[in-house]
């Protein structure tokens, strides 16, 4: 055991002095404060300048974080803590910010209760600081030399406050990524370097540039006299725009897509005000990029609309809020189905009936598309069991299938797996694909369609004549079936549309395709596609979609479709 000496206590007193460390207690019962007098090197204040804990943090502890300091020292007391650990941030005398972490453990009497809590107070300002310039160099490219996301947050927030009226216009680099993929990081680096620099100079006049994160930066216009004045300043940019950037060599030409929101006429809210600039920017990005957007509350009601079907798609099948309806197919001049084709529906809780046109393409972009699609050919080969049980031939059932589910690495497996756990023979479905579709898996993923066929399914080409189809496609895929538009059969009135209509029946029975005419409603349809030979049919003339349990009224019925 080390034997007590006096030259210890300045031993002590170095390390603690040596360790910006001070030494506290506090007598609970008795509510007193003892700090040692190494406090003042640290802070600058007397020790004795404070009476008690709670006195300590009024007069010390920031502002904004006073109650959160004395409620977690109250709830210490409160619980009978053992141990505490408390990190705040104060004033010096001189005003400077330190960070103080706050140590403690506590002695307790007879009752259990805490009657004294010893500690220590450590300085630890220059970890902290250093912990902020290390967040600030993963979240910011250094070289790029403007203000960050964190000055522009408190420059707008003194804007909002002192100006009549102003404005934020969000950048967003078009087809950043494609640059990057193309040459390398480096590259991109260099020319957002480039890009911020001359975009700050070519904005000082009527602006100031912010760097905010990947290829974004932000405007911020302190004065403006009307939004057409805005929308002129944001064709000068893309005008400026026109002109290419020299990297290492390389002329790259760049473009952006901006959006606006206006203060105070848009909100006083500092994140409402990033936050509709942003909407505005996306608007651009959909629109077809290159092109600048003004936000407005329609926007925002229809932003906030995506937002929600894109949450409620996530549980819609748990909800069961989906629904399939299944539309015949007729073969005219016999008199037969021929078939179905499935048909996807969402009745959702909050939004009522949503469209197909509408949600679909939010359920590819999130990927809620794959379950979806999964549950579609779970839903159509228990229909097609159920039916066969009760021996109704309905020939087959077609499934509208995207490219995001072709890409899917599981996808034959689990149709496979499917089909059999229903007992229904792959035969009984027709994969129905877009022209979209098929230019999407057009290159390289053709091989998933050969499999399909493997499987005994047959494809069908949808939409057929809408999009930008190219013969070579109807050679060289293995598709059995063309579906022509109802944008066709609405104008086979037009001699030109029935020439058309003609000339992709004629080469399909050249070819040796099926072909189906979409969207007939009147007999004038009905007998214009008859009369250039087309006989199967889908559509309202014969019948509207039809729930499950109508398939087999209808399937008894005899079908009138004389001329």
């Amino acid at each position: 055991m080390e034997t007590y000496n006096k030259s210890n206590d300045n031993i002590y007193t170095r390390a603690i002095n040596g360790a910006d460390i001070s030494i506290w207690e506090w007598d609970v019962e008795k509510d007193t404060l003892f700090i040692s007098s190494n406090f003042k090197n640290i802070t600058g204040y007397d020790p004795k300048y404070f009476k008690n804990p709670m006195d300590f943090i009024e007069k010390l502890v920031i502002e904004n974080e006073i109650t959160q300091v004395k409620d977690s020292l109250n709830c210490f007391v409160n619980e009978n803590g053992s141990n505490y650990n408390r990190e705040f941030k104060i004033k010096s005398k001189k005003g400077e910010l330190i960070y103080l972490l706050v140590k403690g453990k506590s002695t307790k009497n007879s009752d259990g209760k805490i009657r004294l809590i010893s500690g220590c107070i450590c300085d630890i300002t220059s970890e902290k600081l250093m912990e902020d310039d290390i967040n600030y160099l993963s979240h910011y490219r250094p070289f790029i030399n403007l203000p960050n996301k964190s000055s522009f947050r408190n420059h707008l927030k003194m804007a909002v406050k002192n100006s009549k009226q102003g404005a934020l216009l969000l950048l967003n680099i078009d087809n950043f990524k494609l640059i990057n993929d193309h040459y390398d990081y480096n590259f991109g680096d260099m020319l957002l370097t480039i890009f911020s620099r001359s975009m700050s100079m070519f904005v000082k006049d009527f602006g100031k540039l912010y760097y905010l994160n990947g290829n974004e930066f932000i405007i911020l216009i302190s004065h403006f006299n009307s939004e057409e004045g805005l929308k002129r300043l944001c064709n000068r940019i893309m005008n400026y725009l026109k002109n290419p950037f020299c990297i290492m060599g390389e002329n790259i030409f760049l473009t952006v897509s901006i959006g606006i929101s206006i203060f105070p006429t848009h909100s006083r809210n500092i994140n409402k005000l990033y936050k509709y600039a942003d909407i505005a920017m996306c608007k651009s990005k959909s629109s077809g990029k290159n092109t600048v957007t003004m936000f407005t509350k329609s926007l925002h009601d229809s932003y906030s609309r995506r937002l929600i079907i894109e949450q409620s798609l996530k549980n819609a099948i748990k909800d069961k809020e989906l629904r399939i309806l299944y539309q015949p197919q007729i073969d005219a001049f016999s008199h037969k189905l021929v078939g179905f084709e499935s048909l996807l529906r969402w009745d959702n809780n909050k939004l009522g009936f949503v469209s197909p046109s509408e949600f679909i393409p939010i359920a590819e972009d999130t990927g809620s598309i794959i379950d979806i699609g999964y549950w579609i050919f779970e839903s159509v080969c228990n229909t097609i069991h159920n039916l066969q049980l009760k021996n109704i031939d309905i020939k087959k059932i077609s499934v509208n299938v995207c490219s995001y589910q072709l890409s899917e690495p599981e996808f034959i497996k689990r149709v496979l797996n499917i089909c059999k756990k229903y007992k229904v023979s792959p035969s009984m479905i027709q994969i129905e694909i877009t022209e979209r579709t098929l230019i999407d898996i057009f290159v390289n993923k053709t091989k998933i369609l050969d499999e399909i066929l493997d499987m005994g399914m047959q494809i069908a080409l949808d939409d057929f004549g809408t999009g930008y189809s190219s013969l070579n496609y109807l050679i060289s895929l293995p598709v059995s079936t063309l579906k022509i538009d109802k944008s066709f059969i609405d104008n086979i009135y037009s001699k030109k549309s029935k020439a058309v209509i003609k000339c992709i029946i004629d080469l399909s029975k050249i070819l040796n395709y099926n072909i189906i005419a979409e969207g007939v409603e009147t007999k004038e349809q009905l007998n214009s596609l008859l009369d250039i030979g087309c006989s199967v049919i889908q559509g309202y003339y014969f019948s509207k979609p039809i729930k499950e349990n109508e398939i087999e009224h209808f399937v008894n019925k005899k079908i009138k479709c004389s001329k």
